[in-house]
Order: C-alpha cells, then sequence, then structure tokens
C-alpha cells in the first residue's frame, strides 16, 4: 500500500537527510517539503536495504506486510531475512520502502516491526 502521510507528516516531496542503523533498530531524519524536520524510528528491525538515500527526494512510502511462513517470500532478501529471524518472534514484519520521486524505486528499504513518527523541533 502506498502511503502519502506518515500520521500528520507528509512525506510527498521530502528529502531523506540520514539513515542511523543500530541494534535491531533504525533511525532515519527526514526533512519535509515545507522545511519541518520528522525522524522515524523503527523498532525490531531485520534487515535494510539502502541504495544511497540520504540526500535523495521522496514521493511516497510504500508498506507491506511480510509474510511469517517460511519459503512463501517472492523476495530473496527477505526470504533470507525471514530464515534468519530468530524462533518464537511473535511480531509481524513489514517492508516500509520509501520511494524515489526521481525513480519512483524504493532507494530505502527497512524490513521491521513497527515504526514512530515524530515532528522534530528541534535536532
Amino acid at each position: 500500500m502506498q502511503q502519502l502521510f506518515i500520521g500528520d507528516i507528509s512525506l510527498s516531496d521530502g528529502t531523506i537527510e540520514s539513515v542511523l542503523l543500530l541494534e535491531s533498530a533504525a533511525r532515519v531524519e527526514f526533512r519535509m517539503w515545507d522545511g519541518g524536520k520528522a525522524i522515524f524510528r523503527f523498532k525490531g528491525v531485520i534487515g535494510v536495504r539502502d541504495r544511497n538515500a540520504a540526500g535523495q527526494e521522496v514521493e511516497a512510502l510504500e508498506t507491506e506486510d511480510v509474510l511469517p511462513i517460511r519459503g512463501l517470500a517472492v523476495d530473496p532478501f527477505a526470504a533470507e531475512l525471514l530464515e534468519e529471524r530468530p524462533e518464537g518472534r511473535a511480531e509481524g514484519v513489514t517492508r516500509y520502502a520509501f520511494i524515489g520521486s526521481w525513480t519512483m524505486r524504493p532507494i530505502l528499504e527497512v524490513y521491521a516491526e513497527e515504526v514512530e513518527a515524530e515532528r522534530a523541533y528541534a535536532l
């Protein structure tokens, strides 16, 4: 599903400023079209594909539930992530894909259990 907003934060025509990867987490700093900033915090991260996203403009965000049934994932990258995921994790995994304005293809994909978004008034 393609989204133009996360909460009240507009993704269209914004720019990814930075991507920080941590143990089972990721943080994306985002500059909105109106000059405001937002921070996306991903939790329960099992994998990330970053195609030099920092500095690129975003058109939208695609979200897709990743099936927890091993062997059914179409994308080989997602299938490998699910294979390496510890047994017993009950939370579902979602693929969050930031779509580039120029290419209309994913420039950053985060496979995570959840995301929190907030406006950053002072970074």
